[in-house]
């Protein structure tokens, strides 16, 4: 009767072209470790090239490609896939920032006309106007751009 001892082959790994990282060895029984760290720093690099160009991951994953070597269960490879959303450049036109500037600059053009107005019902109508203005300095701005666009009214042209 022979007793085998525990076989713990040494594994050979390559990268991909362009791929970063360093293509090192592991023996079979922390190959595991091996391949996943080499995936999850691919996952952080997608991460930031998404974050770098306005994008955002919405589905992704890493696969592990598991066999039998010697003793242990291996990893003989590994694939990250990430699927980034890039919103278009029409909706990122007006940032947050600006569209509540430009209300607020409205506001104040209005405030300074109300202000040197005697007429009634002048007065009336700026009276309104403020009243909308404040109350769209606290709307979302992509919920403001989406009530607004398809009257093709623009923030530019509310005053």
């Amino acid at each position: 009767m022979a007793i085998e001892g525990v076989l713990n082959p040494t594994l050979g790994y390559k990268l991909d072209p362009g791929e970063p990282g360093l293509p090192y060895s592991a023996p079979a029984s922390r190959s595991i470790i091996r391949v996943l760290s080499q995936e999850i720093s691919n996952w952080l690099a997608f991460k930031r090239e998404a974050e770098r160009n306005g994008g955002v991951i919405i589905q992704g994953g890493i696969t592990l490609d598991l066999r039998k070597r010697g003793s242990f269960i291996a990893a003989i490879a590994g694939k990250t896939t990430a699927w980034i959303y890039y919103p278009s450049q029409e909706k990122q036109q007006v940032s947050q920032d600006s569209y509540k500037d430009q209300i607020q600059n409205q506001i104040q053009k209005l405030e300074f006309r109300l202000n040197s107005t005697t007429n009634e019902e002048e007065r009336q109508k700026l009276e309104q106007q403020l009243a909308l203005l404040k109350m769209m300095l606290n709307m979302p701005a992509q919920l403001l751009r989406d009530l607004l666009m398809p009257l093709g009214m623009f923030l530019d042209a509310l005053v």
